[in-house]
């Protein structure tokens, strides 16, 4: 998942030399022609901000939510709610950034702190790449919860959840780092240290393997899923066959007592006393009791497999939803590097930015409109903070001396 900054950097970079070049061609120090030009990054950075606010309200109430709900602490919400810390770091960091882009690229030319936007780089990328390596965790984790039912809890044991994360941090460190290496003997008189054609790194090394992951991952899972569902389907209808022979069974037996009943009294006087053996209705609820067992056994298989597939639904949503939003942006880095028109690729970063930017702030959004839990979870954690008002309300009128 590249960050929403850094997404935003080529295009801001493109924008800054278009800025340039319009602030040249009008006049050498028309103010207005500049501030003219400036225009568009100001709308934008006004946009960026209300999305990081969106951002950390959003999945900082999203953390709080897990923290304060005991029957969301699984592994697969742990992982979610490792996601949403490097999300609402992103959004602290745009934050702080927002103000850096206006008196960088409106007020002053961005040519002269090129070492300072290179170094501001790499502290959005950290977030992002974190991010990303955490929707290929989530794919791993359901993938195996699924394919392997029985061996879930070996094969992704709390040490092994521990690890992963651990290991998704330090890759996404790792990888955003390798952004400073290009400070090493730069020519400081170019503009731009990071030439565009290294952006494709995000796309080879972060969108390609979460899009790799995703649909082999839930592929396999959507086979097992229509496997599973005529399962269900054949188990119902044995069901029913076998309800309605046993009400079958259970009416000839009744009708046949009433008759054996009905001679036996007619016949009581001409018959002798016979011994009483097993009778064949205690067999045939025996039998039925155990088809009832292995039924009842089923029924608890299938729904605790149903509670997979509904984490299944949630991380689907959530890495489909990535691959969707950050297309335009992957779409125009590859343009990028490939030397495309710039006004073309600047109108694509502009429309992918936003979108990728979106992905970060109402990621939150998924949450509630796919899993039940989470939205009863929300519920209960807003009427919880409504009763703590209530109260903070309530306190000190029972400590005003004139209220009886």
């Amino acid at each position: 998942m590249t960050d929403e900054m850094t997404s935003e950097s080529p295009d801001v970079n493109i924008s800054s030399s278009s800025i340039n070049t319009t602030t040249t061609e009008t006049s050498t120090g028309s103010l207005t022609g500049h501030v003219s030009a400036a225009h568009p990054i100001i709308v934008r950075v006004i946009i960026l901000g209300v999305l990081a606010v969106f951002n950390v309200g959003g999945n900082g109430f999203t953390l709080i939510t897990i923290r304060l709900t005991p029957r969301l602490w699984t592994k697969t919400n742990f992982i979610l709610a490792s996601t949403l810390v490097a999300d609402v770091i992103t959004g602290f960091f745009m934050l702080w950034y927002l103000p850096f882009l206006v008196a960088v690229y409106v007020f002053n030319n961005p040519c002269h702190y090129n070492v300072a936007i290179t170094l501001s780089i790499p502290l959005f990328k950290l977030t992002g790449f974190v991010s990303l390596y955490h929707l290929i965790l989530m794919s791993i984790e359901r993938y195996i919860a699924i394919v392997y039912p029985l061996t879930y809890e070996t094969k992704f044991t709390d040490r092994t959840l521990r690890w992963s994360i651990a290991a998704a941090w330090m890759t996404g460190i790792l990888m955003s780092i390798t952004y400073l290496f290009w400070l090493i003997n730069a020519d400081l008189r170019k503009c731009e240290l990071i030439p565009g054609a290294y952006y494709i790194t995000d796309v080879v090394l972060g969108y390609l393997p979460v899009c790799i992951s995703m649909f082999f991952v839930y592929g396999k899972i959507l086979v097992i899923w229509w496997d599973q569902r005529r399962r269900i389907d054949s188990i119902n209808v044995s069901l029913a066959s076998a309800e309605a022979s046993g009400q079958g069974t259970t009416a000839s037996s009744s009708s046949a007592t009433q008759s054996s009943k009905a001679d036996g009294s007619q016949d009581a006087k001409h018959k002798p006393p016979t011994s009483t053996g097993p009778t064949s209705e205690p067999a045939s609820t025996n039998v039925s009791d155990a088809s009832a067992d292995v039924a009842e056994q089923q029924r608890q298989k299938m729904k605790s497999r149903r509670r997979e597939f509904k984490a299944v639904y949630l991380t689907a949503a959530i890495v489909g939803a990535f691959v969707v939003l950050w297309f335009p942006n992957v779409f125009g880095r590859t343009l990028l590097a490939a030397g495309y028109n710039p006004v073309v690729v600047n109108y694509i970063f502009l429309v992918g930015g936003a979108l990728g930017v979106a992905n970060f702030a109402f990621s939150w959004v998924i949450y509630a409109a796919v899993s039940r839990s989470y939205r009863r979870a929300y519920r209960q954690v807003l009427a919880r903070i409504g009763c703590c008002c209530c109260c903070k309300n309530i306190n000190p009128q029972g400590d005003n001396p004139l209220v009886v």
